[in-house]
């Protein structure tokens, strides 16, 4: 191996979902032994190829998987942007506030389409629900964001998101979804009772009943 600087992540900041993304359906092989497993590890989240990690004394070798595993398992806090290439990713703003009818349309919708994303290997179209270029801010730090058209346009570069951002986010939604879930289920209720007392209101007042 030659002497070059080995790069490691020291926060979980510094890995990317797409690398997260690999470690999980790495996670998923049985046909590994552990020190297969452990340098395919190492190769996920280093600059290091495989052919090359036997070369590394054991103590490196020991060291390096302490590190990653250190900053993979760092808690994270929900922070709503991050930049991408010179590109500033806002969350969907008032995505919790179920205030007015726009508002709720508008989360159900995004919701409706970020439960289709629940699976570890499509967190990255999940994150492209969650995350849109930022358009406009003002002096308070509000933004807005580009208006909502599906995954297709970033989902592939949110693979470049570091897991602190994931992580909070996910956290945020799953808690989020929740609540959301509960709404619906309330509003879907209240109709159908609605239902049932304009059919009672019928009823009593004689219409639609065959004589």
């Amino acid at each position: 191996m030659s002497n070059k600087t080995l790069i490691l992540p020291e926060n979980i900041n510094e890995i990317t979902l797409g690398q997260y993304q690999r470690f999980e359906l790495l996670n998923k092989r049985t046909d590994l032994n552990e020190l297969s497993y452990n340098k395919r590890v190492i190769e996920i989240f280093t600059e290091l190829k495989y052919r090359d990690i036997g070369n590394i004394s054991n103590k490196d070798y020991t060291d390096i998987l302490l590190q990653l595993n250190t900053a993979m398992n760092q808690e994270c806090k929900f922070e709503n942007t991050f930049k991408i290439q010179d590109v500033e990713f806002g969350f969907i703003p008032n995505f919790d506030d179920l205030g007015t009818d726009e508002q709720q349309a508008l989360n159900t919708g995004e919701y409706i389409d970020g439960i289709g994303y629940l699976e570890v290997e499509n967190f990255h179209k999940l994150m492209a629900v969650l995350f849109r270029p930022i358009t406009k801010r003002d002096k308070f730090g509000n933004y807005e964001i580009e208006s909502y058209n599906g995954t297709k346009h970033y989902a592939s570069i949110m693979k470049l998101m570091p897991m602190n951002i994931v992580n909070g986010a996910l956290g945020f939604f799953f808690q989020l979804s929740n609540e959301l879930r509960e709404h619906i289920q309330r509003s879907t209720a209240e109709v159908e009772l609605l239902k049932v007392v304009k059919h009672q209101d019928i009823s009593r007042n004689g219409v639609g009943i065959v004589q």
